[in-house]
C-alpha cells in the first residue's frame, strides 16, 4: 500500500501558494439574474464624488453565490427591511482603492446617493457578480 503523504504535502503547499479559502471560492455559482438589480451609485468621500457600479440584491443573491465575505459578514434577514439601518458590502477592489485595504473599514459609514451606509463586509476578488460591481446593498421588498 502506497503512502498518501506526498499528496498531503502537495495539498498543504497549494494552500500556502494559492490560499486555502480561494480553492473553494473558485467553484461559486452565479446567482440568478432575478436576485439583483444593477445600478449606478454616487459615492461621496469628503468633498469629492464619483460614480460607482452597484447592485441591490435579494436574500437569494448571496445564498445562490455560496461564497463568504473576505472580511466582516453578509446581510442579515432583517436588513432587507427598508425601515432598518442601511448596510453595504464592498468589493475587495473598491475597498483597496477607496479605503487602502484597512480592516477597520468594517463598521465605518460611507455615503451613497446622499444616504449613509454602514460597511459590514468585503467580498473577495474572486467574486465579481454582476461583473464590475463594487457595492452591494440589500433590496427591500
Amino acid at each position: 500500500m502506497k503512502s498518501s503523504a506526498p499528496l498531503v504535502v502537495v495539498g498543504i503547499f497549494s494552500c500556502i501558494l494559492v490560499g486555502c479559502g480561494q480553492i473553494t471560492q473558485t467553484s461559486e455559482r452565479n446567482p440568478p439574474d432575478t436576485t439583483y438589480q444593477v445600478g449606478s451609485f454616487e459615492f461621496r468621500d469628503g468633498g469629492s464624488s464619483q460614480k460607482v457600479r452597484g447592485a441591490s440584491v435579494t436574500p437569494a443573491f448571496f445564498q445562490g453565490a455560496k461564497i463568504a465575505p473576505l472580511l466582516g459578514r453578509g446581510f442579515l434577514p432583517v436588513e432587507y427591511d427598508s425601515s432598518r439601518r442601511q448596510v453595504v458590502m464592498l468589493s475587495q477592489r473598491f475597498w483597496q482603492q477607496q479605503f487602502g485595504g484597512d480592516p477597520r473599514t468594517i463598521g465605518r459609514t460611507m455615503r451613497l446617493n446622499g444616504e449613509t451606509f454602514t460597511v459590514i463586509g468585503i467580498m473577495p476578488t474572486t467574486f465579481d457578480v454582476p461583473a464590475g460591481v463594487d457595492v452591494w446593498i440589500p433590496k427591500a421588498g
